[in-house]
C-alpha cells in the first residue's frame, strides 16, 4: 500500500513537471549591448515609478538599489501630485541616476510631466490646459497608460498637444489579461520570474495605431512605462489607492528586469547628477530612445539613421530631403530576430538584424519594431520598439493670431452692470470687489477683485464674482477681457443658467503680472457638475462668473485680479 502511494505521488510529480515545462516561458536570451558610436552612448533605465510619496511601497533609495541590481543606470520617479510639491533634485543613489517627475490628473486621463519645476498653483482640469501649463513652465507631457482597460485611467484627449505617450504600460498590460495567462505566470514565477512577467505583455495595437496617427502630424515621443508600485491593491477604491489591502507584487527589481528604456546620449554620463539629468531628459524630449523587453532578450541594442544628400537624421529628427533617402539600421539581437520597418504606421518590410533601404523622398514617418524567432514563443509581441525618424517634414512653428486683430468686434450693450461677490457656503473664504462699475464704453473703470480661500483641507472652498446677464447671449460667440494678477494663477470663467437647476459651463484661463487679452469662445466651455450636459444654451444664460476654487488654487490661497474691458463679442 505504501509502495503504491509512493508510485502515485511519483507519477503525479512527473505529470506536474511535464505540465510546468509545457507552460514555462522561454528563458530570456543574452545579447551583446550596442557599442558606442560617434561618441554616443546608450544608457538603460526605467520610467514611471511610484514611491512611498504616493501609492508605491519603496523609498527613492530602495527603488534605486533595486534598479542597480537589475542593471539599470537611471530611474524616473513619477509620484502622483499636482505639481506644487518641490521635485527632488537629481541625485545618484547607489550609482543610479535618480530623476524626479510627477504624474498629474486631468479630466481626460493622467499625464506625466518631465522636467517640471515646482508649480505656482495646482495643475488640474482639462488636459489641454494642464499641458499648456506644463509647457509654459518648461516641462514635457507624456500621456500615461493611454490604453488602460480602466476608463478612468485611459487617455481621452487625443487632440491635445501632449509631447508623447506610453506605447507600453505594464499596469495596463497586466490588467487586461484573462485568468489563464495570469494563473500560468503565477505558476512559473518561482522558476523564471522575469520571463513569466514579460509573458503577460502583448502588442498594444490600438495605442500604437494612435501614436502612428499623431506622428503623421507632429512629433510624439513614445516610452515604455513600468508603472511600478511594488504593491498590488486588492479592490482599490480609487486610481491612486494608498490605503486598504495590498499584495507586495511585483517587486521593483522584477518590474525593472521585465523591460527598459534605452536612451542615446551624445556622450557618457559624467557623474554630475544635474548635468546628466538635463542631458538625459533632453535626449528623451528629442525622441532618442527605444524600448526593449528584457524578459525576452537582454540587453539588446539599436542604431537607426536616415540620410539624404549631406543631411543625416537620427531617431526623433526631421530629415531634410535633398535627393534619395536611405534608411540604415542594425541591432544586436538573438539569432533569428527580425526588424520590421514601418512607414506612417504601415509595415513596409522585414529584415534580418540590419537594414539599408532606399525609400521615396516623400514625407513619411519611419520607425522600427523587432521580433524574435517564432520558436521563442514571442513572435506576436515586439521585442524592441524605436522612436521615429520624420522624413521630409521640417514642420514650421504655428502662426499665432492676436485675438485683438480679429474684426468685427461687437461689445455688450452700453449699460452699467454690477459685479457682486459670491462665497463658498459655510466657509471663511473672502472676496473684495472695488471699482465695480463695468460697462461697454471706453474708459469704464476696471474690476479689482481680491480673494482669499479658506484654509484647511480642500472641502469645496471657492470665491467668485458674478455679473448678471439680461436677454441671454445668442448675439455673441465669445467673451473677451484684459486681465492682470499679482501672482500666477488659473481662474475659472463660468456661464450660469439658473432656470431652476443652476447649471454651469466653464473653462479656465491663465493670468500673471503681465497684462494680457483673454479671448474665450463659448464653444470651448464644458459642462460642470452632474446635472449639466451639452453646450451652453446661450439663450438661457443669466450670469457670468469669475471663480477661484481648489481645482487650481490651494486652500488658503490669496490673490488680486484686475479685469478690464470685459465684453461679449462676435
Amino acid at each position: 500500500m505504501r509502495k503504491r502511494a509512493v508510485t502515485i505521488v511519483g507519477v503525479l510529480a512527473v505529470l506536474f513537471a511535464v505540465a510546468m515545462f509545457s507552460v514555462l516561458p522561454p528563458k530570456a536570451a543574452r545579447t551583446e549591448p550596442v557599442a558606442a558610436f560617434e561618441g554616443r552612448v546608450t544608457v538603460r533605465g526605467a520610467y514611471h515609478i511610484h514611491s512611498v510619496r504616493s501609492d508605491g511601497s519603496g523609498t527613492a533609495d530602495e527603488i534605486a538599489s533595486a534598479a542597480r541590481r537589475a542593471g539599470l543606470e537611471f530611474i524616473i520617479l513619477t509620484d502622483h501630485g499636482d505639481g506644487t510639491r518641490p521635485p527632488l533634485p537629481p541625485e545618484y543613489r547607489d550609482g543610479v541616476l535618480t530623476i524626479d517627475a510627477v504624474e498629474l490628473n486631468t479630466n481626460e486621463g493622467h499625464i506625466v510631466a518631465l522636467g517640471l519645476p515646482v508649480t505656482p498653483y495646482p495643475l488640474a482640469g482639462a488636459a489641454s490646459v494642464v499641458i499648456e501649463d506644463i509647457h509654459r513652465l518648461g516641462g514635457m507631457g507624456i500621456a500615461a497608460h493611454p490604453g488602460s482597460p480602466r476608463g478612468s485611467l485611459s487617455w481621452q484627449a487625443w487632440d491635445a498637444d501632449f509631447d508623447g505617450l506610453e506605447w507600453l504600460n505594464a499596469d495596463s498590460e497586466w490588467r487586461d489579461e484573462q485568468w489563464w495567462p495570469l494563473a500560468r505566470s503565477i505558476l512559473t514565477l518561482g522558476l523564471r520570474p522575469t520571463e513569466s512577467l514579460a509573458a503577460l505583455l502583448d502588442r498594444p495595437d490600438a495605442v500604437l495605431a494612435r501614436w502612428d496617427a499623431v506622428t503623421r502630424t507632429r512629433r510624439s515621443v513614445a516610452l515604455a512605462g513600468a508603472d511600478a508600485h511594488a504593491q498590488l491593491g486588492i479592490r482599490p477604491r480609487s486610481d491612486t489607492e494608498t490605503s486598504g489591502s495590498h499584495v507586495p507584487w511585483p517587486g521593483y527589481e522584477l518590474s525593472f528586469r521585465s523591460f527598459s528604456n534605452h536612451v542615446v546620449l551624445d556622450g557618457p554620463l559624467t557623474g554630475n547628477a544635474e548635468t546628466d539629468a538635463s542631458g538625459l531628459l533632453n535626449a528623451i524630449r528629442q525622441g532618442r530612445t527605444y524600448a526593449v523587453i528584457d524578459g525576452f532578450a537582454s540587453p539588446g541594442g539599436l542604431r537607426f539613421a536616415a540620410t539624404s544628400g549631406a543631411n543625416v537624421a537620427r531617431m526623433g529628427d526631421d530629415l531634410v530631403v535633398e535627393g534619395p533617402v536611405t534608411l540604415t539600421a542594425s541591432m544586436t539581437g538573438p539569432p533569428g530576430a527580425n526588424l520590421v520597418l514601418f512607414r506612417d504606421g504601415q509595415s513596409v518590410g522585414t529584415y534580418s538584424c540590419a537594414i539599408e533601404e532606399q525609400v521615396a523622398g516623400d514625407p513619411g514617418v519611419y520607425r522600427l519594431e523587432a521580433y524574435l524567432a517564432t520558436e521563442t514563443g514571442h513572435a506576436s509581441t515586439p521585442w524592441l520598439v524605436s522612436n521615429p525618424i520624420y522624413v521630409g517634414f521640417m514642420r514650421e512653428a504655428p502662426i499665432t493670431i492676436d485675438a485683438s486683430d480679429e474684426i468685427p468686434i461687437s461689445r455688450i450693450p452700453a449699460r452699467i452692470m454690477e459685479a457682486a461677490p459670491e462665497l463658498g457656503a459655510g466657509d471663511s473664504s473672502t472676496v473684495a470687489v472695488t471699482r465695480v462699475r463695468m460697462g461697454a464704453m471706453a474708459g469704464e473703470p476696471p474690476i479689482v477683485w481680491t480673494f482669499g480661500l479658506a484654509e484647511g483641507p480642500a472641502r469645496g472652498q471657492f470665491a467668485a464674482i458674478s455679473v448678471p446677464i439680461t436677454g441671454g447671449l445668442t448675439a455673441f460667440d465669445r467673451l473677451r477681457f484684459t486681465v492682470t494678477s499679482d501672482t500666477p494663477a488659473r481662474i475659472w470663467v463660468q456661464l450660469r443658467a439658473s432656470s431652476g437647476s443652476d447649471a454651469r459651463w466653464g473653462r479656465t484661463f491663465y493670468v500673471d503680472e503681465a497684462s494680457r487679452m483673454v479671448d474665450l469662445r463659448f464653444s470651448d466651455f464644458r459642462p460642470l457638475g452632474a446635472i449639466t450636459t451639452g453646450p451652453p444654451p446661450l439663450d438661457q444664460i443669466d450670469a457670468l462668473l469669475f471663480v477661484v476654487d481648489t481645482l487650481n488654487t490651494l486652500p488658503g490661497g490669496t490673490g488680486t485680479l484686475t479685469l478690464a474691458d470685459v465684453a461679449f463679442v462676435r
